[in-house]
């Protein structure tokens, strides 16, 4: 009798362990009540650290402390994961939660394909008293090119792609001059790309629409020769066949 006290005893305790393991994932996959104040939490941080690269006159075009952009992008990173779980747990609110995103100051997209580039901060650490001489100058292309300040974050109208990417060119060509004008390097200047399309929504999509303006069209010629060759293909194969009927006629 005692020994079956015993194992119920055992079993009892292994239930015990396994609720205290798994409890903590059960709760986590439960969808909050609140998703919409969820979501906003989820980049809490991210928003308050913001501050960091968008300061008048110390913003990320115009100097700032390289540490400010690591401990910004550890921040963007841990609020995706946050919102991929939520997304996760509470996919019929998922159109919520998108909205909720189009919120946060500062374009997700370029800033995250920003912070893929571990090299990023000792780079920027190297330029970063150039971009401090040039800042003023870089500012003022913001004002004159995109009609706004660096530290307001821009949302071009994206309608008319043509445009947008037009301005988007002018503005990194206004900055690159700044750049040489304070007789900044080439690393500098290759840098300003990344730094400023960080600034802009959907900047990154400019690249494609630049590829594809350069990108030649097949001639007619070309389309010709691809056209005729399943013909002549087609012929050569009842050649061929003709030839195989005859020898053994």
């Amino acid at each position: 009798m005692s020994t079956v006290v015993h194992i119920f005893s055992i079993l009892d305790k292994l239930k015990l362990l396994f609720f205290f393991i798994y409890f903590p994932y059960f709760v986590s996959a439960i969808c909050p009540n609140d998703v919409q104040n969820r979501a906003k939490a989820c980049f809490r941080e991210y928003d308050m650290k913001i501050g960091g690269i968008l300061r008048p006159g110390e913003s990320i075009i115009s100097g700032v402390d390289a540490e400010n952009i690591r401990v910004l992008c550890t921040e963007l990173k841990s609020g995706i994961a946050c919102i991929n779980e939520l997304k996760s747990n509470c996919p019929q609110d998922n159109a919520i939660i998108e909205a909720e995103l189009v919120q946060i100051p500062l374009a997700i997209h370029e800033l995250g394909m920003l912070c893929r580039d571990d090299s990023l901060y000792e780079v920027y650490a190297r330029n970063r008293i150039c971009f401090e001489r040039s800042g003023a100058g870089n500012e003022k292309c913001f004002k004159d090119v995109m009609n706004t300040t660096v530290r307001i974050i821009t949302d071009l109208d994206r309608t008319y792609i043509i445009k947008y990417c037009s301005e988007v060119d002018r503005l990194l060509s206004c900055i690159g001059k700044s750049l040489e004008d304070q007789q900044c390097g080439p690393e500098a200047i290759t840098l300003k790309d990344k730094l400023a399309r960080t600034l802009i929504r959907g900047s990154q999509g400019c690249d494609k629409v630049s590829s594809q303006k350069t990108t030649p069209s097949p001639s007619k010629k070309a389309d010709s020769a691809s056209n005729s060759q399943p013909k002549r293909t087609v012929i050569s194969t009842l050649v061929v066949i003709f030839s195989l009927v005859l020898s053994f006629s």
